[in-house]
């Protein structure tokens, strides 16, 4: 039996630490029963967020001075339309400042965004933080019907855990093993004592053990890493494989120095049916940042749906202005989550573009967005960038 983490399944109705009453909006959003109920939670958001932007102004002063200079008042959020209003800041600004309305005794976990190297964002949860933002991922996976009980195998495209490896998509691909039970476990980034490697045919080998086992397989993590390793095995002539149709594949973190390889979603979902046998049905993505903390995860139609834990402003890349749905512009995400570092409105490097509540075939009523890519030539690192760094290596 491997190391599965004993996380507690946050489902809806399921307790969470309590809040101090100031926050008691915040409190009274993440237990409410719909995740995706946007419209029923409009005014309890509003709410929230005028209680958390308070409550980080009042115990960072940094915060504070950044709302002042922006003439921003707390209480002036009165319904949700107020919250764009909100003076944001950029991902960027983590990597270089750090912030905390909590003492630093009541942090309990700190995660990084990028790899071994480069610019990192240090971002600290309190144990309300860390229970609300597993919560989010919960509720969704719940939702969508994607927590079993029947014995799987996992295929972890991401890093096996390591002493002072301490990156957010490590955490949620651990967490995210907790949504079935655990048969066997092969991770493709393994940890070769001071660092990590691109293990491509113990990955091949493993994903014909799991084939012939006959469970279900979870495959999770970075894109690029199952594409080189599927085009792989059909450059060395092997038949494709058939997987168990219960199997999921779930993939984020998105093809970040690879560009030239990447495959549009569709053509990549087309890819693994036909080296997997799994059709369209049982591939997904998820989208997060470590410095917001709010999960998402697609629909069966393959659309990120927002969830009652955030809202989300599409940015004009030269004003920053909101702009209508349908327009693209820079990611501008927005939650009264974080109780430990004041990140209520956050803007994001990448850019996209949101439609409106009800578009969407699959039956979920709340808006949904698309991910158009990383805007600029940054240098700026994420984990995936220093995860391709192993596959160029070989």
């Amino acid at each position: 039996m491997s190391d599965a983490p004993d996380y507690h399944i946050r489902r809806l109705g399921s307790e969470d630490p309590r809040l101090p009453k100031e926050l008691d909006a915040v409190q009274r959003l993440w237990a409410h029963e719909d995740p995706f109920d946007i419209e029923g939670t409009d005014d309890t958001f509003a709410e929230a967020m005028r209680q958390i932007t308070a409550w980080h102004a009042a115990r960072c002063p940094y915060y504070a001075d950044w709302l002042r200079r922006n003439s921003f008042e707390p209480g002036s959020i009165r319904t949700v339309d107020d919250i764009g209003r909100i003076p944001f800041l950029h991902a960027n600004f983590y990597k270089t400042h750090t912030i905390k309305s909590v003492a630093d005794e009541d942090i309990v976990i700190t995660l990084t965004s990028s790899g071994t190297s480069g610019q990192k964002t240090q971002m600290f949860f309190d144990e309300w933080t860390i229970n609300a933002s597993d919560k989010s991922a919960d509720v969704q996976f719940g939702w969508y019907g994607r927590i079993t009980d029947e014995p799987t195998n996992f295929m972890m495209y991401s890093y096996e855990p390591a002493p002072g490896v301490n990156t957010g998509t490590l955490r949620t691909r651990q967490m995210m093993r907790r949504y079935a039970p655990e048969n066997d476990l092969e991770y493709a980034l393994k940890f070769n004592g001071s660092g990590h490697d691109f293990d491509l045919f113990g990955s091949i080998e493993a994903l014909k053990r799991f084939e012939v086992d006959g469970k279900p397989v979870r495959i999770l993590g970075f894109p690029a890493f199952l594409y080189f390793t599927l085009e792989r095995m059909e450059e060395m002539g092997m038949p494709p494989l058939r997987l168990n149709p219960d199997s999921l594949v779930m993939m984020g973190g998105g093809w970040k120095g690879f560009v030239d390889k990447q495959l549009s979603p569709a053509e990549f979902r087309d890819y693994i049916e036909e080296r997997l046998g799994l059709p369209h049905t049982c591939c997904h993505e998820t989208y997060g940042a470590v410095e917001h903390g709010v999960a998402y995860t697609d629909c069966d139609d393959h659309h990120l749906h927002v969830p009652i834990y955030s809202r989300v402003v599409i940015r004009d890349p030269v004003t920053l202005e909101p702009v209508p749905d349908g327009q693209p512009g820079f990611m501008n995400v927005i939650s009264p989550m974080n109780t430990g570092v004041p990140v209520p409105s956050l803007l994001l490097g990448d850019m996209g573009r949101k439609h409106p509540a009800g578009s969407c075939g699959c039956g979920n009523p709340a808006p949904w967005f698309e991910i158009l890519g990383r805007a600029g030539t940054s240098k700026n690192r994420s984990c995936a960038i220093a995860a391709s760094e192993l596959l160029r290596r070989r």
